[in-house]
């Protein structure tokens, strides 16, 4: 080691930045990998021994003037710590997939007897508020591992010039310890190489995932989310392990989302339970939980009005709705929950004979 080099390791130290010394280690071993491949093993095994878990990679309580050092690499990724026992809601095939995940992981040494190894990366993809950052989260508490987030929109906010080697410099810390790296929204960097509307950086970038994350450390987990899966470039696509799609939930699980985020006022909406799944199948458990939580603050706000008023809370996108659909919800109203036909027919843009007609049918 150079003494420049000695007198940066020795600086960070004395300042109490253990996470900040791990990272300039990992940028050593990158660099010594060519000059001096055995120097670079030890120190690398250095760096696996004792994982850094307490601070993260960013310090809490940054100054000013260190949130405004050019040490763009320590911006881009953030410790997230993974504490809240809140399991995501997944359908049985989406479970069965990650659980199997975790089995590897126990029988990790007799996989490796028959040339194999446990799943090092996997992309999520699906629509927003579908559960791809807490299922995220839920894995590394399983696994026992600190979830490090990468900031992909730090990433392209800072100089497109350095932008490479901040990434390789998050990358190879990374990988320097077990954890848990997630890559959330990738699109916005792994776009397809052949989008003539991006610069050279940013094909770079998908270079240096391309040589990453096919080698990714057994011990640890790096895990790409994506909401347009259609962007990413097809050859990073294939250096996945695995390929996890998150839908929007089936009706099983919007009914145990709402029980979810009611939590101890599932008794005063009982009433409205069937009627509160109707409205949200094909919602995001995002939607479905701001709706249930306005609906739970306008009850304590407005208590006598809220029969009323909560209605038009449910249904907010009265255009969105198809004819029958209004027609629909507007039976229910009346026949299941005793609103007034004029007002369910305001409510809903049908006619009030129109509702009289389907609930003789469905009576008859």
């Amino acid at each position: 080691m150079q003494s420049n080099e000695m007198l940066e390791v020795a600086r960070l130290a004395l300042e109490g930045k253990p996470s900040d010394v791990r990272l300039y280690l990992a940028k050593l071993v990158r660099k010594a990998r060519k000059e001096d491949p055995e120097y670079a093993s030890k120190l690398e095994e250095l760096l696996k021994t004792d994982p850094a878990r307490s601070n993260g990679i960013l310090r809490k309580n940054l100054s000013a003037e260190e949130r405004n050092l050019q040490r763009d690499e320590l911006s881009l990724l953030r410790e997230t710590q993974s504490t809240a026992e809140q399991e995501p809601l997944l359908d049985s095939a989406l479970e069965a997939q990650l659980q199997q995940i975790l089995m590897e992981r126990q029988h990790a040494k007799e996989l490796e007897h028959k040339g194999l190894k446990p799943t090092s990366s996997m992309i999520f993809q699906g629509p927003p508020g579908v559960g791809k950052t807490m299922t995220a989260s839920w894995l590394a508490r399983q696994l026992a591992l600190p979830l490090y987030v990468l900031d992909l929109t730090a990433v392209m906010s800072s100089l497109l010039g350095k932008t490479g080697s901040n990434l390789r410099s998050v990358l190879d810390f990374a990988k320097s310890h077990p954890c848990v790296l997630f890559l959330d929204e990738i699109d916005a960097i792994a776009k397809k190489r052949s989008d003539e509307s991006d610069v050279g950086e940013l094909k770079r970038l998908v270079n240096i995932l391309l040589q990453e994350i096919e080698n990714w450390p057994n011990q640890g987990l790096l895990i790409a989310a994506t909401n347009h899966p259609e962007l990413v470039d097809p050859a990073l696509w294939r250096r996945f392990d695995l390929d996890v799609t998150f839908c929007l939930p089936r009706e099983d699980n919007v009914r145990k989302a709402i029980v979810e985020f009611l939590g101890a006022d599932l008794n005063e909406f009982s009433h409205l339970m069937d009627f509160l799944v109707d409205t949200q199948k094909g919602e995001s458990y995002s939607n479905i939980k701001r709706t249930i939580n306005r609906l739970r603050k306008l009850k304590i706000i407005n208590p006598e009005e809220f029969e009323n008023s909560s209605f038009k809370c449910i249904i907010p996108n009265i255009d969105g709705l198809s004819r029958q659909e209004r027609i629909s919800f507007a039976v229910k109203l009346v026949s299941d929950f005793s609103f007034p036909k004029q007002r369910a027919a305001k409510l809903l843009r049908v006619s009030r004979d129109t509702i009289r007609k389907k609930i003789g049918e469905s009576q008859s």
